[in-house]
């Protein structure tokens, strides 16, 4: 059973001048509904209520998000679905810059910094710490399931021995990826780099760079364009327990976190997310990956969190 939604019960009160609440009698007031990537800013009426009239809607949320990091067109379709189910008045503003995920994280620390409010990550008790997460799988879990960008040689590895024994091959990994600890407490070799990923297979630098089935073909075909020589490895595939792509807001926003997770449960309640999630062209692309045969090498996520361990079954799809 799916935890009850929490409900924020903190409002703001306005208080206005006189001057302005004579304004507020002659003016009518009206608020921005919903709007992807809308470019103006709400009109905020205020929160005060003139006798004999009805009570005004609360000022819409802003709410602010880039364009960038993993699976971005289908999260953005999650987002939008859970703010438009929850209910509440908001303005979603979309930014297409690209920054580096440590320059996102110490700004979604910064109450109203204009560039984000909400991201999402694959889940470590680190981001759990420092942030506020919405624990609703927003992949289903797909997010565990991982196909290998490898070259030929890396290929032909792969088929002489058993799938990934514990030292068959070196996976790539970004420095300080949650992933690559999870790999080494499986015994796998892993290689850190701050360089191009699919460059350091491609060189031998590393022998496969494991991607999230969400992610893999477009970035193997960018790859590919570039004149890097890697392919989807045909046989083999990973898949992490317990790692979940969440959506992550600052300690303290309580009302956008709670907006998020009643928006989802709401979806949840009337189908919408599954209709969304079962017709999306990326999550049926990485699906049918989960159906093409693949030895699959199961790894446990020894820093998953006791809430990320007890997701409700309903919330994940079964892919072992």
């Amino acid at each position: 059973m799916m935890p009850a939604p929490r409900f924020s019960q903190r409002q703001p009160v306005l208080r206005l001048p006189l001057a302005l609440l004579i304004l507020t009698f002659l003016i009518p007031a009206f608020w921005a509904v919903s709007a992807l990537a809308a470019s103006d800013d709400p009109i905020d009426t205020g929160g005060l209520a003139m006798p004999g009239a009805s009570v005004p809607a609360p000022a819409p949320l802003v709410v602010h998000a880039l364009n960038q990091g993993t699976a971005p067109a289908y999260v953005l379709k999650v987002l939008k679905l859970a703010l438009d189910k929850s209910g509440r008045p908001y303005v979603l503003k979309v930014d297409n810059h690209t920054l580096p995920t440590a320059q996102v994280l110490r700004l979604l620390e910064q109450p109203d910094n204009g560039t984000v409010d909400v991201y999402w990550l694959p889940t470590a008790p680190a981001l759990e710490a420092h942030f506020q997460p919405v624990r609703v799988p927003l992949a289903r879990g797909l997010m565990g399931y991982r196909l290998l960008a490898v070259n030929e040689a890396a290929q032909a590895k792969i088929n002489a021995g058993t799938p990934l024994s514990p030292g068959q091959v070196s996976l790539a990994q970004g420095p300080g990826w949650p992933e690559a600890r999870l790999l080494r407490a499986a015994g796998q070799t892993v290689h850190e780099t701050a360089g191009n990923l699919y460059n350091e297979v491609a060189t031998g630098g590393a022998d496969a760079v494991p991607r999230s089935s969400l992610d893999i073909d477009q970035e193997v075909e960018r790859a590919q364009q570039a004149g890097v020589p890697v392919t989807v490895a045909r046989d083999v595939a990973l898949f992490y327990r317990d790692f979940y792509l969440y959506f992550f807001v600052a300690k303290h926003n309580d009302r956008l976190a709670d907006m998020l997770q009643d928006g989802l449960y709401q979806a949840y309640a009337d189908g919408a997310f599954m209709a969304l999630f079962r017709n999306d062209p990326q999550i049926r692309a990485a699906m049918a990956y989960t159906r093409q045969g693949r030895r699959m090498l199961v790894l446990a996520n020894p820093d998953a969190t006791t809430p990320t361990r007890t997701i409700a079954a309903s919330l994940t799809e079964s892919l072992e």
